[in-house]
C-alpha cells in the first residue's frame, strides 16, 4: 500500500508539471496577447499566419494606420470656467474656443452657460 501511494504521488506530480508546462507555452494565454486583444491561434476569426505571436508592441503599433492612433483628450468643466479659459489651457489661445464648442455640440446647448461636471472632448 505504501509503495502504491508513492507511485501515485510521483505520477500525479509529473502530470501536473507537464500540464503547467503545456499551459505556459500557449501564446494565446500570455498576458501580452490578452492585453492586445489578439485571438487564439486556433481561432476561426483569423488564419494562424495572421496572428501576431511574440511580436514587440512597437511593431504592432507600426502596423496600425496612423490616423487611427489619435489620442482623445477630455476636460471636466469646473465651476466658473468658460470655453475661452479651457481653450487657453489646451491650445495656448483663448480664441480657439469655437473648436471645442464644435466638437461638443451634443453636450453644450449654450456656450455662455456651461454645466459644472460636464465632460468635454478636446479635439486635436
Amino acid at each position: 500500500m505504501q509503495k502504491d501511494l508513492k507511485i501515485g504521488m510521483v505520477f500525479g506530480g509529473v502530470l501536473i508539471t507537464a500540464f503547467l508546462l503545456w499551459l505556459s507555452t500557449r501564446p494565446c494565454l500570455s498576458v501580452k496577447s490578452r492585453m492586445l486583444g489578439r485571438p487564439p491561434a486556433n481561432s476561426l476569426q483569423e488564419p494562424a499566419d495572421k496572428v501576431l505571436v511574440n511580436t514587440p508592441a512597437s511593431e504592432v503599433i507600426n502596423e496600425i494606420e496612423p490616423e487611427k492612433i489619435k489620442t482623445q483628450r477630455f476636460h471636466i468643466i469646473r465651476r466658473g470656467e468658460t470655453l475661452s479659459e479651457i481653450s487657453g489651457l489646451y491650445y495656448d489661445s483663448a480664441g480657439k474656443w469655437q473648436k471645442i464648442l464644435d466638437a461638443n455640440r451634443d453636450v453644450i446647448k449654450d456656450a455662455n452657460k456651461l454645466k459644472t461636471g460636464t465632460k468635454l472632448i478636446i479635439p486635436p
